[in-house]
């Protein structure tokens, strides 16, 4: 597959510089998949499917236009006049300084397992038939009458990226991924609940997988009986994996240099600033072993680093890709990404990681001090928040009314809303001792007061 992209993207480049395209940038990827599919509590099918798409991106005069296909059969004249009438077509840039220059590679870190690369299609149904034995084992032993698995799937996969410039640069790297995501379904004295689980590496690691399934179908039955709570303040305690969604929808998007740049973020103006605790620390890092956002270069070429973006609280960087950087005459931070092959690049982030420096507890601990609250395990709406101006809001779908740290019982239906920056900062009482990865965020428990409740 690396000579098969290397060449087709050798070719495009010299034609569309022969055509008098300026500049030229092409982004390749292959992905062969196994995936097997639940439904019911039953492997219902095991798919095999591979891939591989491209993008072409170019420019003339600051004019920049891109066109993206599967076909690496193509004539590639046929690609660069298709490519250069969208150019023609597109609104001059007067920020643009060109496509990404000085291709390298950052800290390698593990992100290809052989294990992954190497299974069996067999071997992907064991552990999908696993998952779902675990899952109803957890629920019932957690005291449901009834459990079922009704949809999910486990999926392995290798692939690879292909970046490549008129500039005469090249980069290829290969990656591997495996995925494990389950509804579960119990009821119990009459009634229903349900719960969700997604997790992913980059390792197979079968251990992960396993607990997983274990907490999905002990979350489907400890939410049996749920309602709403009244309304006012409550302390909130959100599990490591309601953190991590928050940051994703909240905070992450805040840290770009392009939403600076625009004015769409809070953080604008405020490096070297006080923007949360100062018992926080958030972390970019490229290099956790097997970690979804781990790589040695960015969609550009441009090679990752591990980087504090808030140290004690305080803002150190912001997150650029090459175009952003160039706007303010510095450096590419290694954070450009695409959302497709034939998209351009927008900051964001690898690995993000938040860790407390102190006033750190145990999950446990922290419920033992809410005197009136609710625990967070379970949320929707959460991305109807806004990172503009970070307010919070989600309404919770799994949760536990506590007093004086005893359970009282289930709650859904409330929602809970505040400010993402008085939430890591002003009311901010205790930060978990222990990291969950939820996707390419880590992020521990946080105990927080003053949060409002709508019942």
């Amino acid at each position: 597959m690396k000579s098969i992209l290397l060449d087709l993207a050798s070719r495009i480049i010299d034609k569309a510089l022969e055509e008098g395209i300026e500049e030229v940038e092409f982004y390749g990827r292959w992905i062969h998949e196994i995936d097997a599919k639940i439904s019911r509590s039953r492997l219902e099918a095991v798919k095999d499917t591979a891939k591989i798409e491209y993008g072409v991106l170019g420019a003339i005069d600051k004019r920049v236009g891109s066109v993206s296909s599967e076909d690496v059969g193509i004539d590639p004249g046929d690609l660069v006049r298709q490519l250069k009438s969208i150019i023609r077509a597109s609104r001059r840039d007067e920020n643009w300084s060109g496509f990404a220059k000085g291709y390298s590679r950052g800290e390698s870190s593990p992100g290809y397992d052989k294990a992954i690369a190497e299974i069996e299609h067999y071997r992907v149904a064991e552990i999908a038939s696993k998952v779902v034995e675990e899952a109803i084992d957890s629920a019932m032993r957690t005291g449901a009458e009834e459990a079922i698995v009704s949809e999910g799937r486990y999926s392995v996969a290798v692939g690879g990226v292909c970046i490549a410039n008129s500039n005469g640069e090249e980069l290829y790297d290969e990656y591997t991924l495996s995925t494990i995501s389950l509804e579960v379904k119990s009821r119990r004295e009459g009634e229903e609940s349900s719960y969700w689980v997604w997790t992913g590496s980059r390792k197979l690691d079968i251990d992960e997988i396993i607990d997983e399934s274990r907490r999905g179908g002990e979350y489907s039955v400890k939410f049996v009986k749920a309602k709403p709570v009244e309304s006012g303040e409550y302390t909130v305690l959100l599990d490591p994996y309601m953190t991590a969604l928050f940051i994703s929808t909240v905070l992450e998007p805040a840290f770009s240099a392009l939403e600076v740049q625009e004015k769409r973020s809070p953080l604008t103006g405020k490096l070297g600033k006080q923007v949360v605790s100062d018992a926080i620390d958030i972390i970019d890092d490229p290099t956790i072993e097997w970690g979804l956002g781990t790589r040695a270069f960015d969609d550009e070429g441009i090679a990752t680093s591990k980087k504090k973006v808030v140290e004690r609280g305080v803002l150190k960087t912001y997150l650029y890709n090459y175009y952003t950087a160039r706007r303010e005459n510095r450096h590419s931070t290694g954070n450009g990404f695409r959302s497709s092959p034939g998209s351009p690049t927008t900051p964001s982030s690898t690995n993000l990681v938040l860790r407390g420096y102190k006033n750190l507890a145990s999950m446990e601990d922290m419920f033992v001090e809410v005197k009136r609250g609710i625990v967070v395990h379970g949320m929707i709406g959460y991305w109807m928040s806004n990172p503009v101006n970070g307010s919070t809001q989600a309404t919770v779908s799994h949760g536990l009314y506590i007093e004086n740290g005893e359970v009282k019982r289930p709650v859904k239906g409330v929602v809970i809303g505040g400010n993402i920056y008085e939430w890591l900062g002003k009311r901010l009482v205790a930060i978990g001792k222990e990291l969950k990865k939820a996707g390419n965020i880590y992020a521990p428990a946080l105990l927080i007061n003053g949060v409002r409740v709508a019942g």
